[in-house]
This record gives C-alpha cells, structure tokens and sequence, in this order.
C-alpha cells in the first residue's frame, strides 16, 4: 500500500450561509486544517445534503432565507444527533438571547459573530466537550 492509501481522506464539513463571500471565507479556513467543505444557501439545501451524506461538524447562519438557523439545528439534529454544529451571524445584537440559551441548552456547540477571524474558525473546530458550548 502506498502512502496515500494510508492517508485519511479529510472530512468534509457542511457550510449553510446564503451569504457566498462566507462561505468562501470558511472553505478556505477549513481547507488549511485539513477539511473540505460543502457549501449551501438554503435550509431545504442543507437537509438534501445531510440525507445523502453525513457530516462531522456544520456551520449555519442564523438568518437562511427559508427557514431560521435555529429551526434548522433542531432537524438537523433529529437527522444526525453527533455532528457538532457552530451557529454563525452578522446579527448577533439582535439574535444573542436565543443563541445562547441555545448554547445552554446544548442544541448548539459554540457560536461565531460575523465578520470573524480565521482562527476563530480554526478554534470553533478544534474544539470538543462540553467546555466549548459557548457563544
């Protein structure tokens, strides 16, 4: 077997933001830790790709044109109870009381506020357990 063959194939992270500049941003954080990402603009998207394909980690906006990120987590949950998922919003003053007491009441696995730095990206993946359910 060569070497490659013993290499793992990376994972690829599930991206929903109707946004494209962000989703660019976060595909390219991703890739330089090793992950590859698929990238969707819509709730309905983002449930089509969970049933073909599962997902460690997923990143989702706060604000999807056809559903809210919140009401999203909860199916995607439903769909795939161990994948971690960060919520991401430009909106924070406005969506921060719900956000958090989503991440106490562990439906989400940490939160980042738009614009963000790539490390924090980085961090929010890294990251595991219980001591990273924070906004």
């Amino acid at each position: 077997m060569g070497r490659a063959a013993i290499e793992r194939a990376p994972e690829t992270v599930l991206i929903v933001d109707d946004d494209q500049d962000m989703c660019w941003v976060l595909e390219i954080a991703l890739a330089g830790v090793g992950y590859t990402a698929t990238t969707v603009g819509s709730a309905q998207s983002a449930i089509s790709s969970l049933a073909e394909q599962s997902f460690p980690i997923a990143f989702v906006d706060a604000r999807l044109p056809d559903m809210d990120g919140l009401r999203l987590v909860e199916k995607l949950r439903n769909m795939q109870p161990g994948m971690r998922i960060i919520m991401i919003s430009g909106y924070f003053l406005e969506d921060d009381l719900r956000i958090i007491e989503a991440v106490r009441a562990s439906e989400i696995d940490g939160f980042l506020a738009k614009p963000f730095r790539i490390d924090a990206i980085v961090d929010a993946v890294k990251g595991s357990g219980e001591g990273n359910r924070r906004p």
